[in-house]
């Protein structure tokens, strides 16, 4: 029997093994070519229809949260764990390669909204959430050639979002895996990795 740990690098690993495939093909019919101007509920699905079946078979998409009607993007059960996943886009740059001026809310807001949340709210959702704990966090992080915001790469956005984590709702978090990928298509969305996060209620 695994443990969540385990089980939630597992999927960081799958996921960026499996992004350039996806990336391989993918055309978008107002950006320029490649997996990273997707939205996040597409690169999931383009994601899980390149992953091998036995891997995509553990994973559960849009699981309605116990007792009410939000739902939760991903739910993996594998090795005798079952681990509720919320999953986010950190794409700091748009399809010209200028800052989006969105997405550093659409991360780290900590105030609830009513048509959508952040990753940060995210985190307080799913501990507060009638799933078992512990729960995790996936972002599907792209970086900039030569980004000169050193704060913009993916071990400084791991850092900060734990410690806003644990800043904004006193929530045990931690980082499990940064699992990079390179090598796709898009000018200014080459590379990147998979960051995780496990949050723990206690």
């Amino acid at each position: 029997m695994s443990d969540p740990t385990t089980v939630l690098q597992r999927v960081a690993r799958n996921f960026a093994d499996t992004i350039p495939q996806a990336d391989a093909d993918a055309q978008h019919s107002r950006w320029k070519a490649g997996i990273g101007p997707f939205e996040e509920e597409n690169q999931i699905e383009m994601i899980l229809d390149e992953l091998p079946a036995e891997r995509a078979g553990e994973i559960k998409t849009e699981v309605p949260y116990p007792g009410n009607r939000q739902r939760c993007d991903l739910v993996v059960e594998a090795d005798g764990v079952s681990l509720p996943i919320e999953a986010k886009l950190l794409r700091f740059r748009l399809d010209n390669g200028n800052i989006d001026p969105n997405m550093y809310k659409s991360v780290f807001s900590p105030f609830p909204e009513h048509s959508s949340s952040s990753m940060l709210t995210d985190a307080q959702k799913l501990v507060e959430s009638g799933f078992d704990q512990p729960t995790g966090l996936l972002g599907l992080y792209y970086e900039k050639n030569d980004e000169e915001y050193e704060q913009l790469r993916a071990e400084a956005i791991a850092e900060k979002f734990q410690r806003d984590v644990s800043y904004w709702y006193d929530i045990n978090i931690e980082t499990t895996a940064i699992e990079p990928f390179d090598g796709l298509q898009h000018p200014h969305h080459q590379h990147g990795a998979v960051i995780t996060w496990l949050l723990l209620d206690d």
